[in-house]
């Protein structure tokens, strides 16, 4: 048999699903009632695998299957014709075959060829006799004789469409799985590791894996791969050109899908490479950056194999999920690198402005506001440094609160409770500030200033949507007698502008201790 019409076939039976399946009784029906019809003790549905034949139904026979070489159902399969042998053993297609000579003695043959609606011919109806009939079979016989096989191609093509849908489920579950494999993870080796790993369980081959490609597109540098149980790995430096004529098509950006190394023209004079490796069928699906190949995402069949479409499209997939999750990480590498040196200098700066204004102010005898500007400095670093965690974008409210209580101080005695609170950038810089100020205040005056003191810093969220806001609360406990300042300086005024400059403050000065609510809009915050 042609083996591209081998791998065909190989591929509709393992899209039917159907080998090494139980009896159903649509198809031991079929069976018996073709022996009946042919008067035959043998009737057989047989399905013709790579290295078998497998019987889906059978009558009068007691295995389950022969070696390929045994069936007669594979002489001119290709034709998807009737074929009729009065006598096996005068037949010098078959005289020699065990299944003649043996003690099974099998005389005459007769089967319809089993075509499925993509025109696949995956095996054929037979009926077997033990003693020759030069006659064959009536008009009648082979007229019924193909209408049954008929019924098994449709039974068949039934079965291929309810398992079309399962395997789109299936492919479908696996895209989920890997976009969750990419999303968590934080270096390229571990996500291309753990997407190769779903691709090779769900395809069923013997090998995945992602490696990167030179920019001549001459050479593959394939990272840690995924391969099946007793399968080598092909991690490491590859030449195209040592496997075949590749490069073309992954030079034009396409895949390269080849169904069976052995009669493709680009791998045919290579094969010997290919069976070291255990390579019999492969897709090469590039990962594009700019229009150019800079890597692929590799699959391989140990023997020859037909790739479904929506196989490759599924491929195709994996290899644009990768192709996005390694670019964010380039991207984010690249920002942390950028943050780095934005904070060194950023630093560098605070720290001459603190200098500078030492200088200028060593004169002022009052030490006091001089303390409490290098104080917020220090503040807005802090502050800063959360930012540049965040890339500049969204911090989480109890991240900047836990980073200005560690600059001043004394957190074992502050109780922080609250949900997770996005803050933009400025709001940020904001909060900072006013619990910088609230902390010094406590520590001067307040909870902080005394033995047992004690700060509870909580925040909630009232309403839900646009609406929603922002109650952020300060409590101090245990410290000395309350009383409201005569004066407001810079850091009350500093408190009252609120969490985002405008206000929305609530200062109570209670006997049993200092408490400030402060309000604010969720939405207003985020996008501040």
């Amino acid at each position: 048999m042609p083996q591209s019409q081998a791998a065909r076939r190989a591929g509709a039976l393992r899209e039917l699903a159907v080998l090494d399946t139980l009896e159903e009784q649509a198809f031991d029906d079929i069976v018996f009632i073709a022996s009946r019809t042919c008067d035959t003790p043998i009737a057989l549905i047989s399905l013709l695998d790579h290295n078998r034949q497998w019987f889906k139904a059978r009558v009068g026979l007691d295995v389950g299957e022969t070696e390929i070489a045994q069936s007669v159902c594979q002489i001119d399969i290709d034709e998807a014709d009737m074929l009729v042998i009065p006598d096996l053993t005068c037949d010098p297609r078959t005289a020699k075959n065990p299944l003649v000579t043996g003690e099974r003695a099998f005389r005459f043959y007769a089967g319809a060829p089993l075509v499925l609606r993509s025109g696949v011919v995956v095996g054929r109806l037979c009926v077997i006799d033990t003693v020759p009939r030069p006659e064959g079979l009536t008009p009648e016989q082979l007229t019924l004789l193909r209408a049954l096989g008929r019924q098994v191609s449709d039974q068949l093509d039934l079965r291929r469409a309810g398992q079309i849908s399962a395997r789109l489920l299936e492919l479908q579950s696996a895209l989920i799985e890997i976009s969750e494999c990419i999303r968590a993870s934080e270096e390229a080796v571990e996500m291309t590791s753990a997407a190769a790993a779903v691709v090779g369980r769900v395809l069923q081959v013997e090998r995945a894996s992602f490696g990167l490609v030179d920019p001549d597109v001459e050479i593959v540098d394939v990272e840690a791969d995924w391969t099946a149980p007793g399968v080598a790995s092909i991690a490491g430096r590859h030449r195209f050109a040592d496997y075949g004529a590749l490069r073309a098509d992954l030079v034009a950006g396409e895949p390269l899908v080849i169904e069976d190394v052995a009669t493709d023209h680009r791998t045919s004079a290579n094969t010997a490479a290919m069976y070291a490796l255990d390579i019999g069928a492969l897709v090469n699906m590039p990962v594009l950056e700019r229009g150019r190949t800079v890597a692929i995402f590799i699959v391989n069949a140990a023997r020859p194999r037909t790739w479904t479409p929506d196989e490759l499209l599924f491929l195709r997939s994996v290899a644009d999920r990768l192709e996005a999750g390694v670019a964010r990480l380039r991207a984010e590498q690249q920002q942390s690198i950028l943050n780095g040196e934005i904070n060194h200098r950023l630093k560098n700066m605070l720290a001459m402005v603190q200098a500078i204004a030492s200088q200028t102010l060593r004169a002022v005898s009052e030490r006091e506001p001089v303390e409490s500007f290098e104080r917020r400095l220090v503040a807005l670093s802090a502050a800063h440094d959360v930012l540049l965690q965040k890339s500049w974008k969204d911090a989480d409210l109890r991240t900047v609160a836990e980073a200005v209580v560690e600059t001043v101080g004394f957190g074992e005695r502050v109780t922080l409770d609250g949900p997770s609170v996005p803050l933009g950038a400025r709001a940020a810089l904001s909060f900072s500030l006013v619990i910088h100020e609230l902390m010094t205040n406590a520590c001067k005056y307040g909870s902080l200033c005394m033995e047992g003191g004690h700060v509870e810093l909580t925040w909630i969220i009232e309403g839900s949507g646009p609406t929603a806001s922002l109650i952020v609360r300060w409590r101090e406990r245990g410290g000395p007698p309350v009383v409201a300042p005569s004066r407001k300086g810079f850091g009350s005024k500093l408190i009252r502008l609120g969490l985002t400059g405008t206000g929305g403050t609530e200062l109570r000065y209670k006997p049993g201790g200092f408490e400030a609510d402060l309000r604010a809009s969720v939405e207003h915050l985020a996008q501040a």
